[in-house]
């Protein structure tokens, strides 16, 4: 009878041992890379836009300044690991996170931009005759930033030659323009001109005008941390990410590229008059408030364009 009894255990356990292997068999493991660090896996719209806009392959990650792995076992987020300057460390998930389904996502393709003797894009230059820029009584003009073809491979995702144009001189949180007219792009929300905030640029008029040199462009297909003036992929916040959607549709806008206030592009021509030397250099160069970074974002459905300012 004993003997019966220690044969039918050892039949249970080798039974229990060999399903358990069997389920960790059967346990699939997915990864998920993403640039970035401020974020809540809870599964919200915040989330979403995070990882639709921030995905990117483990080669980028690894390079990346701040970056996250996530781990995904039967599809559901077990574990994550921040990366920091090189630096692995877990990530301590709330239970609000733990076991977010996971989905599908295609790494975004990184592409440095930088300067080139001549190119289909191109930053700064004159406003083109054909091109009509919006016209308010609002002290800060409409800045024109240059233009990117969607015959570069970067933009080829661009329905139309996209003349980037934004009130750069003014203060706003995020500000929509409305390209269904490729050629007379008008603010989204007209009212939002009217609210601009101009008390930090006492010098500009109403006539006030920046022009910048005409810099060509070509845009590097990267799989590493670009550390360059420009590029595209996902952005790089300064501050918590502010990936916008787009007020006519509700999607997620897709990222078009993120700029710099150090591309050196000069001033070609400016009748803004300041008092000294230090405002003056403000009017000088290309830059976004002095030292911030601009990003651009594109619906190519709605033809909406979001520009959004961060800096230090």
């Amino acid at each position: 009878m004993k003997k019966i009894y220690l044969n039918s255990l050892s039949f249970i356990l080798f039974t229990s041992f060999i399903l358990l292997n069997t389920n960790n068999m059967n346990a699939q493991t997915k990864k998920i890379f993403l640039s970035g660090w401020e974020v809540i896996f809870n599964g919200d719209e915040d989330c979403q836009r995070f990882l639709t806009t921030q995905v990117v392959n483990e080669a980028y990650a690894l390079e990346e300044y701040s970056a996250i792995e996530l781990i995904f076992e039967n599809d559901k987020l077990v574990k994550a690991y921040d990366y920091e300057d090189g630096e692995k460390l877990e990530r301590e998930l709330t239970p609000d996170e733990i076991g977010m389904p996971y989905q599908e996502l295609k790494p975004h393709t990184i592409y440095d931009i930088s300067r080139a003797e001549e190119g289909h894009s191109y930053l700064g230059g004159e406003v083109p005759a054909q091109l009509t820029i919006p016209t308010f009584e609002i002290v800060a003009p409409f800045q024109y930033l240059g233009m990117f073809s969607p015959k570069d491979s970067a933009f080829d995702w661009l329905p139309f030659d996209l003349h980037l144009l934004a009130p750069t001189y003014s203060g706003f949180d995020k500000f929509f323009m409305d390209y269904s007219d490729p050629l007379n792009p008008v603010p989204y929300h007209k009212d939002h001109v009217k609210n601009l905030d101009n008390s930090d640029s006492e010098e500009l008029k109403v006539d006030s005008k920046i022009i910048y040199n005409k810099s060509f462009i070509k845009t590097t297909k990267v799989n590493s941390s670009v550390n360059s003036y420009a590029h595209t992929g996902v952005p790089n916040w300064i501050q918590y990410p502010h990936t916008p959607s787009c007020p006519r549709t509700g999607k997620t806008m897709k990222f078009l590229c993120q700029i710099t206030s150090d591309t050196g592009i000069e001033t070609k021509f400016t009748n803004v008059k300041c008092k000294n030397d230090f405002l003056q250099g403000y009017y000088e160069t290309m830059n976004f408030w002095g030292d911030g970074d601009i990003y651009i974002f594109f619906d190519p459905e709605s033809k909406i364009a979001c520009y959004i300012i961060q800096n230090t």
